[in-house]
């Protein structure tokens, strides 16, 4: 298994010199403008820059090293940084950008010339020890999906059949999720991991699965895949009491919002095999409190089969029900890896957080999901 448990950011953005531990569950959290979401940003360059290199190396016909003479892609399908002073730590007194990768058999460490008016940074430097399959990453496979915070409900979703059918994509614009219709036509029959089945479905494939996880956000949802034109589309309908069938189908844009915003995200959990890597923003957009917590639950019976999952939340709901899964056995503490972000003196500084096995919290950091507490405080007359 390739999974990174670890991950080093120098000279980027709000980054001076950041070192995380990654787990099968990394939860960024904290304050907004922290840092978080340039952690993941960090990852999501060198998989653009790769897939970009790789595609020239292949018009070539030459097998480029990774990154070697080659450069980090500042924008790009992935994410868009704008131009080297974007991407720079403000008050960096280096003129270089660097990331480092590490798993159990592998440290991978890229580091770039820093251009403030270009929209790419040239290799200055890079190590990959031992030398070897470090392509096999998943950050750098199929096995991968990003889903950002940005992603929409499509009135009518996009289809793009290399990333759908060879590439395995749920999105290919800026983590939107706008292949899943296309995703769920396509995969929907395939089985899952058997231990991510929803006790409320007896059927054992993604579709199946999908519309039962959603079913724990809004109640006899049903969940249709359908081709329209040469694109496809979401329709849903409602499970009824009694034999009367289901409700007329409806569109996508009469639907609920968390259903929508959620539905990619479930899908790629669901179709993610062991050893894949799915890094989520803001999982809970549009959930109420129940089905934010019923998410952390699948979230975490992911992480422990071996899918490697990078949230990004907001979410005490999210977080408590990580919690939770400790707790009641879903996933070990030890597969669960939490950092609180805080900026301190214009630098992103991470404090990670530990769980007991209970569930518990061991390390406390004013601000981490407190202010409930606060707010109670405040009301009862305690501050």
């Amino acid at each position: 298994m390739k999974m990174i448990n670890e991950l080093h950011i120098k000279n980027f953005k709000s980054h001076a010199d950041t070192l995380l531990s990654l787990k099968p569950l990394t939860v960024l959290t904290g304050l907004n403008g922290s840092g978080k979401s340039s952690v993941i940003q960090s990852l999501l360059l060198l998989r653009q820059s790769f897939k970009k290199q790789r595609l020239i190396a292949t018009d070539k016909e030459v097998n480029f090293p990774l990154l070697s003479n080659q450069a980090l892609v500042l924008n790009d399908s992935l994410c868009s940084i704008g131009i080297g002073k974007d991407a720079i730590y403000q008050s960096s007194k280096d003129d270089f950008l660097q990331f480092s990768l590490k798993t159990d058999a592998l440290s991978c460490s890229w580091q770039f010339s820093a251009l403030e008016n270009k929209d790419f940074f040239p290799l200055k430097y890079s190590n990959i020890s031992p030398h070897g399959d470090f392509d096999g990453l998943q950050l750098f496979t199929n096995n991968f999906q990003y889903l950002s915070a940005g992603r929409l409900p499509e009135l009518k979703y996009e289809r793009n059949d290399l990333a759908v059918e060879n590439e395995r994509q749920i999105s290919f614009k800026n983590g939107y999720g706008e292949l899943v219709a296309q995703y769920l036509d396509y995969w929907g029959k395939t089985k899952i991991n058997p231990k991510l089945k929803n006790s409320n479905s007896d059927f054992n494939d993604l579709l199946s699965q999908v519309t039962a996880w959603e079913r724990e956000i809004s109640p006899n949802v049903n969940i249709i895949p359908k081709k329209s034109g040469e694109a496809f589309t979401i329709c849903y309908s409602f499970n009824r009491a009694g034999s009367l069938g289901p409700t007329d189908e409806f569109r996508t844009e009469n639907a609920a919002y968390g259903l929508t915003y959620v539905l990619p995200v479930i899908t790629a959990i669901l179709s993610a095999e062991t050893n894949s890597l799915l890094l989520i923003e803001n999982p809970e957009a549009h959930l109420h409190p129940k089905g934010q917590s019923k998410l952390a639950e699948l979230i975490s019976l992911a992480a422990q089969t071996g899918v490697q999952i990078v949230v990004e939340t907001h979410s005490d709901h999210i977080f408590n029900g990580i919690r939770k899964a400790v707790a009641f056995n879903k996933i070990e503490k030890e597969n669960v890896a939490i950092h609180f972000f805080e900026l301190l003196d214009n630098s992103s500084m991470a404090t990670e957080i530990k769980l007991s096995d209970k569930g518990r919290i061991l390390t406390y950091k004013n601000g981490l999901f407190d202010q409930f507490d606060d707010d109670l405080d405040a009301l009862l007359g305690l501050q």
